[in-house]
């Protein structure tokens, strides 16, 4: 029986990328002691309990019927609200749309903008998944090379020599999975510049933005006159430790949102009420719950940092900020995804090797921070172990 293209464009790489994840899951599954640390999630935590009570509340208050198709109007209050205090300008519930999480928000959004015979522009290290959602509309995509030296951090330069008249959009990602790296505001500022002037969408998906000292990470729709080129996208995943609860946004000018609401009105029909009600429950404490996982993760990062700096052959790349540290085995003369299954198979850690993340991601490995202090420090030793004996 025949497939059709769409089938093919979402299986590569990207979903290669999983392979050491899903065995180390199904080995911890069948009982065996198997530090996972290649998914992003704080592993130990749960979401707060003030927004479990609330989706609680919600179900006993019969909340579990059908909703808004584009999101309850007071999550969409609560998500133009926080976008209203962080960029100081006005954005309204006709701007947010909401989704099944920020990878659904992506994914519908390359769906609206994106089509065959157009391309898209990712910059490496890119998240594993973001090449099948923005061609799988058939759109082409045009990678920009980065290199760990420089950690990772691309040149305006760089995006622009990737544009073509076929050009339609371009993603980035700060702060950045895998690296943890924070654009700098000139490169914002200057890209936001380029796709004004050349009518390019710039989709910026922003999951990580709490992770940055407030004030100090800057959105290319909080620009002047950039508002109705961008696309902003993030969810409470990792800000409000609710990975599971899948309610993100998409936030942009009018006419997008009406498209993103005839998209989810056949596709999702819109999402469960209770989940949305905590989701606002969470967004009216964001301050104190985003500092607390800040300044944990901060504290873990630096720890392990100072301990994978100690083994020789190991080169920290990037990890400004967010919940991965990246490190560089190059030196070592084994390639990353043979490192990271030697690392599973002899001393049942589980890293995430970056090579599905783009050809720039070659001999990288990315770290999940957001263990148990004893097993993130098990893994370091691990580690150490497996490289003193190549």
């Amino acid at each position: 029986m025949k497939f059709a293209s769409l089938a093919e464009r979402v299986d590569g790489p990207g979903s290669d990328a999983w392979e050491i994840h899903y065995a180390a899951a199904k080995r911890q599954l069948n009982g065996e002691n198997v530090i996972i640390l290649s998914i992003g999630q704080e592993m130990l935590e749960s979401t707060p309990a003030a927004v479990l009570e609330a989706a609680v509340d919600s179900l006993n208050n019969g909340r579990h019927h059908y909703s808004e198709i584009g999101g309850e109007l007071h999550l969409r209050e609560s998500v133009a609200t926080r976008y209203t205090k962080l960029w100081g300008k006005t954005v309204s519930a006709s701007n947010v749309s909401i989704m099944s999480g920020a990878q659904n928000a992506l994914f519908a959004t390359s769906l609206c903008l994106l089509e065959k015979g157009d391309e898209a522009i990712l910059i490496e290290p890119y998240y594993a998944t973001y090449p099948a959602t923005l061609s799988v509309g058939g759109a082409a995509i045009s990678a920009v090379p980065t290199r760990p030296e420089n950690d990772f951090l691309p040149s305006i330069d760089d995006i622009s020599s990737r544009i073509t008249n076929k050009t339609r959009a371009v993603l980035i990602n700060s702060p950045q999975n895998p690296s943890g790296m924070v654009y700098p505001e000139r490169l914002i500022i200057d890209l936001v510049n380029l796709c004004k002037d050349r009518g390019i969408w710039l989709i910026s998906d922003e999951v990580y933005a709490f992770f940055p000292e407030p004030g100090t990470f800057r959105s290319p729709a909080s620009l002047p006159g950039a508002f109705e080129h961008c696309v902003t996208i993030s969810s409470v995943s990792k800000s409000h430790r609710m990975t599971g609860w899948r309610v993100g946004w998409v936030i942009a000018s009018e006419p997008l949102i009406k498209k993103l609401f005839n998209l989810s009105l056949c596709m999702s029909y819109g999402l469960p009420p209770f989940t949305q009600d905590a989701a606002s429950t969470a967004l009216a404490s964001s301050e104190d719950i985003e500092g607390t996982i800040r300044n944990e993760i901060n504290r873990k990062r630096n720890w392990v940092i100072s301990k994978l700096s100690e083994i020789s052959g190991v080169v920290i790349r990037g990890s400004e900020v967010g919940m991965f540290v990246t490190f560089d085995i190059r030196d070592l003369g084994i390639d990353g995804n043979d490192f990271a299954w030697r690392l599973l198979n002899e001393y049942d850690v589980a890293l995430l090797p970056c090579t599905a993340f783009g050809p720039s991601g070659e001999g990288i490995l990315r770290m999940n921070i957001g263990e148990s202090d004893r097993n993130l420090q098990l893994a370091c030793e691990r580690i150490h172990r497996l490289i003193t004996k190549l």
